[in-house]
């Protein structure tokens, strides 16, 4: 069933479904979801789900914790160059010659005991730590944005809308000329999803499609047809970029694999960066409920785990310039002290490309 709800009255019924169970957003976005967005069904529902949790043996769900929604215009900005200057080195290789991408759903809509300032302040100290040179962020609010563009100075930031919750790229501005971004509204989203491009110069000599994206959310029956959708447009605009530029796609793209498999799976010529990098065990799973417990989950025998979010890969085909894909990790790892919660229910993913 569609959300016959705007995007702010979704998220209003979420939250008081997070504040008449004491959950959070997340479980409120799938209840409502499978009780037609009825608030009241949706509570006895909960209720009725652990009362036989504790009478009996916890039944495996499939349903991924879901989240609510916007919406957006389309854009297309040109942007004043910015000055190059020296490229930094890279605190772990100890080289000037390796370019990072680190993408990260962190989450903002997550407002248990009200830590979005101590997570998104935990998330920027990931990204001062790592120092990518592009960061694609999803699941941003205002407030969050706000202390990223203060705390993070040496990027230039580009949103995908202004309110409610968006996508973020981030760029280091003394290695990037940014030429122009474009937001894309997606014609199918019942949640105001949108694709972000910002098109780029990387250190006066590699041009760059940096794109990302927060695919719908949902189950498979309420969502896969607009998710393969979305996947799709996101697909052609990598293939249609011009050849002579390198393409770099991510996000969290809720994809399931029979999802991927039903759209022709990734088209000839671009790179899942995870399989590319030698698909490691340890990366395996961007959304995992087993090692993260930031939402509750009321089931002790199944927790889901999934690889929701991806970086995509186009190469140039210009001989001359050498962008190889090496090594693929997840950060974001580490609980914060202070609230001992992680950053998001995410693992930011990050890939290392030698140049």
């Amino acid at each position: 069933m569609e959300c016959p709800l705007s995007g702010a009255e979704a998220l209003a019924v979420c939250k008081e479904f997070a504040s008449m169970t004491d959950t959070n957003t997340g479980l409120a976005m799938m209840m409502l979801q499978n009780n037609e967005w009825n608030l009241q069904r949706a509570v006895n529902a909960y209720q009725d789900s652990m009362q036989g949790k504790s009478k009996a043996s916890s039944k495996q769900t499939k349903s991924r914790t879901e989240k609510p929604i916007l919406t957006s215009d389309v854009k297309r900005v040109k942007i004043e160059p910015s000055t190059t200057t020296s490229v930094p080195i890279d605190n772990k290789t100890n080289a000037k010659t390796r370019f990072k991408v680190l993408s990260w759903n962190i989450d903002g809509l997550d407002e248990q005991e009200k830590t979005i300032d101590i997570r998104t302040r935990g998330v920027i100290d990931v990204i001062k730590r790592e120092e990518p040179d592009a960061v694609f962020l999803q699941e941003v609010i205002p407030i969050a944005f706000d202390l990223i563009r203060n705390l993070l100075p040496e990027y230039d930031s580009y949103a995908g809308n202004t309110e409610g919750y968006f996508v973020v790229i981030l760029t280091r501005r003394e290695l990037f000329k940014v030429q122009n971004f474009e937001i894309t509204p997606y014609p199918g989203t019942n949640m105001g999803r949108n694709l972000l491009i910002v098109h780029t110069m990387y250190k006066n000599s590699i041009e760059i499609d940096l794109m990302t994206s927060h695919h719908e959310s949902g189950t498979e029956e309420i969502a896969s047809k607009e998710r393969m959708e979305q996947l799709k447009l996101c697909f052609k605009h990598m293939m249609d970029a011009p050849s002579h530029r390198i393409v770099l796609f991510g996000g969290d793209l809720n994809i399931r694999e029979k999802e991927l498999q039903k759209v022709g799976n990734v088209p000839s010529g671009i790179s899942d960066l995870w399989i590319a990098t030698g698909k490691r065990k340890e990366c395996a799973y961007t959304w995992d409920m087993n090692r993260n417990t930031n939402i509750y989950y009321p089931s002790t025998e199944y927790r889901p785990r999934a690889r929701f979010d991806r970086l995509y890969y186009r190469p140039s085909t210009q001989t001359a310039i050498q962008f190889q894909p090496v090594y693929f990790e997840l950060e974001g790892l580490e609980k914060l002290a202070s609230i001992k919660r992680y950053c998001s229910d995410h693992w930011a993913i990050q890939a290392y490309f030698d140049i």
